[in-house]
């Protein structure tokens, strides 16, 4: 892992898998799993402060992926941080263009197991990314998503209906 900025407190799985260290940073106190993959292509992988990357994440990050303080992130998730091109016709598949606009998670943000964020997204601070979501499009502030594609279910801190129980 020479190269790759570790803060102080940090624990990196020595069954991790880091590519390019040079463009990883990963902040103090922050937990990276046993199988987890970061793979910058090109990019730069931040991770925050005080943060878990469960087992078996995977970071593709050509466009920049950045993840701030506090976060969770569970196990399974995906982040890609490009995306293929497939409109012309001329080229075979595998030479299609690619973009990649990076993906940013704000702070205080959990990701539930086996979500996928794609190229070009924002996920604001304090949401919560329910298991199995497909984010394809910005997530507000404090938003609760889940879904494929994710779509906005409530906010946190709203009011909640509650259950009277009966006798």
């Amino acid at each position: 892992m020479r190269g790759t900025r570790i803060g102080t407190g940090s624990y990196v799985s020595p069954r991790a898998v880091l590519q390019e260290h040079a463009r990883i940073a990963i902040g103090k106190r922050t937990l990276v799993g046993r199988l987890v993959e970061l793979v910058p292509q090109g990019g730069s992988i931040t991770i925050g402060n005080d943060c878990s990357l469960n087992n078996h994440v995977v970071l593709y990050g050509a466009g920049g992926i950045t993840v701030g303080d506090g976060c969770r992130i569970a196990t399974g998730v995906v982040i890609v941080a490009f995306n293929h091109g497939h409109d012309d016709l001329a080229l075979p598949i595998r030479h299609q263009s690619i973009t990649a606009r990076g993906v940013l998670v704000e702070d205080e943000v959990w990701i539930g197991a086996r979500s996928i964020l794609l190229d070009g997204v924002t996920i604001g601070s304090g949401s919560v990314i329910g298991a199995g979501s497909v984010v394809t499009r910005d997530v507000p502030e404090h938003a609760i998503v889940a879904g494929n594609p994710a779509r906005v279910l409530r906010r946190r801190g709203a009011s909640q209906r509650t259950a009277v129980a009966t006798p």
